[in-house]
């Protein structure tokens, strides 16, 4: 797989925008502050909707007596603030020894309205994500344990303004639509005629990473599988 980064679209990309490329253009939009972040842009857009930026098998500490834990540096409104790698945006899956259900708020007050009530025990039954924010267990732990966790995590951390040398961490069938996403992104900032056949590009760019998603979800569906050797005890990787 060859290594994409910001620079390597940029001929696609201006090209969908009939602008030339440095240092003789572009002369309409401007490189490090419309180019380059509508590029990010749809890095996120795709990474979110696939899931296919993954940092995964991370330990985590969860602390003892606590249902509520954050994601973020700051943790306010968390009892629980475990240590996780820089870039984390949302948890996708929790596993340890025994097996651990991927629930929500919602399906777990249907199921067991009182669950927020039920003793400390020494194993997790259920968990789940809170937004892009943090995750919830139930129930609480006796005794402080380690689990492990694999995430959606920042497909880019750099801040602005961006060089061009940003690696692009997605594959190779990525790279055109991330080009679409751009050129959309800038001619739907011109109005008129232009804004209308951007949408039209954008709903393309939607429908491709849609069929992206769903071969990612085929593909997490076979990772733990009995099939691929799995054994019993271990809990699916469950599709987001």
């Amino acid at each position: 797989m060859a290594l994409l980064t910001l620079e390597s679209l940029l001929p696609d990309c201006l090209g969908r925008v009939e602008e030339a490329l440095p240092p003789a253009g572009p002369t309409f939009w401007s490189l490090t502050g419309e180019v380059y972040p509508a590029m990010v842009d749809g890095i996120f857009e795709a990474s979110l909707i696939t899931g296919v930026v993954q940092l995964v098998s991370q330990q985590v500490t969860l602390a003892a007596g606590t249902t509520w834990f954050s994601l973020q540096a700051s943790g306010t409104g968390y009892a629980g603030n475990p240590s996780v790698p820089v870039g984390i945006v949302a948890p996708l899956r929790m596993k340890a020894p025994y097996g651990i259900r991927k629930t929500s708020l919602s399906g777990l007050d249907q199921m067991n309205p009182g669950w927020q009530q039920m003793a400390a025990g020494p194993q997790i039954i259920g968990w789940g994500p809170l937004g892009v924010s943090g995750f919830f267990i139930w129930p609480q732990l006796e005794y402080e344990q380690e689990v492990v966790m694999d995430f959606i995590c920042c497909p880019i951390n750099t801040p602005r303004p961006y060089s061009g040398n940003e690696t692009i961490l997605l594959q190779d069938e990525f790279a055109d639509l991330l080009s679409k996403y751009a050129a959309a992104q800038l001619r739907a900032k011109e109005g008129t005629s232009e804004a209308e056949e951007a949408a039209t590009v954008f709903e393309a760019y939607l429908a491709e990473v849609k069929d992206l998603s769903l071969f990612q979800q085929r593909i997490d569906s076979l990772v733990f599988s009995a099939a691929y050797g799995a054994k019993s005890t271990v809990n699916p990787r469950t599709a987001v």
